[in-house]
């Protein structure tokens, strides 16, 4: 693992943080050399990363867009890790370096996909009705990634129990250190969709992704006209969860589900941690049964047994298991047939 002294002379003695800090002068932005030194190192980690491999983004044109963006960086004493609101980034001044690190790429990229359209925000797959819950999953999976490379170390892929607050039931398998839940489901959906990881999170980038993302998951013969279904109920796992992390967990729990607002919209629905779990399996259940639909057998077996890590209850990688099983036995029966008929 590199460490931050070493990584901060590497960035000093290339010149490009003093280069970073001439762009926010001139655009008369100060924002603390704790910060610019953070900045310059996510943007420095762009860079590293292969344009076609990894997130189709050009690091010069990021760090120019950058003043646009941001405006302020501050620290305050905060229930989470950070906050991005109003061109301004938050962060919680109870963080350890490492863990500020981290959060402070996943709150810059917030920062780098977020837009007003129509005066309103919107922020990667989110349009100010739906999409937190993908937004959110992407722009961890995005912190991480970089964070890792930053660092000269590898993303940790283990089983993460009671880490989906209220669905002990649930276990994601994920390198995440938030939000696993909402990775699981975006690599669900990649080899649903037959769409690299990095792809998925080069759209939250675009200001066309979310549309992006729709042609490509309505593409599929039985997905016509799904994908707005399939988003309000992720949205709905989001707000379940965002309510049970703000405080209301018991209520949550509650037999008698609440009336729920979405964030932003005014949607609502009927919801507790009962439907959440209920609309968990509908997630995952049609992400896999896409997958065994929409591709080819051999495509399948090969990588059924990756997609079955990322389902998050036993039962769950039991049903998929049975259903890859009976496409096997129908290939090895459709095989010993030809070799009869030889």
């Amino acid at each position: 693992m590199i460490s931050r002294q070493e990584k901060e002379r590497q960035l000093i003695e290339s010149g490009m943080f003093d280069s970073i800090k001439a762009i926010f002068i001139k655009n008369n932005i100060q924002i603390s050399d704790k910060y610019l030194m953070l900045i310059t190192d996510y943007i420095d980690t762009l860079g590293q990363l292969d344009y076609e491999n990894g997130l189709y983004l050009d690091p010069i044109k990021v760090a120019q867009e950058l003043p646009k963006l941001l405006k302020k960086v501050k620290e305050e004493p905060l229930g989470v890790y950070g906050v991005t609101d109003n061109f301004t980034i938050t962060m919680n001044s109870r963080n350890d370096y490492e863990t500020n690190k981290l959060f402070f790429f996943h709150e810059l990229t917030h920062a780098i996909q977020t837009r007003f359209v129509n005066n309103h925000e919107e922020c990667s797959f989110y349009n100010g009705d739906t999409g937190m819950f993908l937004t959110e999953g992407a722009t961890q999976f995005t912190a991480e990634i970089l964070y890792n490379v930053s660092n000269g170390t590898n993303l940790n892929y283990r089983e993460q129990p009671n880490t989906v607050r209220g669905l002990s039931n649930h276990t994601p398998y994920s390198a995440l250190s938030q939000y696993q839940l909402n990775g699981n489901i975006i690599m669900l959906m990649s080899y649903s969709l037959g769409i690299p990881l990095n792809q998925i999170l080069a759209l939250g980038y675009r200001s066309d992704g979310r549309e992006q993302l729709k042609g490509l998951y309505e593409a599929f013969p039985g997905n016509e006209g799904k994908f707005e279904e399939f988003m309000f109920d992720l949205e709905k796992i989001y707000s379940i969860d965002k309510l049970q992390m703000t405080g209301y967990a018991e209520q949550m729990r509650s037999q008698a589900p609440s009336n729920i607002e979405l964030m932003g919209s005014r949607r609502s629905f009927q919801g507790n941690t009962q439907i959440e779990n209920e609309l968990v399996n509908k997630a995952e259940r049609e992400l896999v049964a896409n997958f065994i639909a929409n591709n080819d057998e051999e495509y399948i077996i090969a990588n059924y047994q990756k997609v079955g890590m990322y389902l998050t209850t036993p039962e769950l990688k039991r049903n998929f298991n049975n259903a890859v099983q009976q496409i096997i036995n129908m290939q090895n029966q459709n095989v010993n047939q030809s070799n009869f008929h030889r």
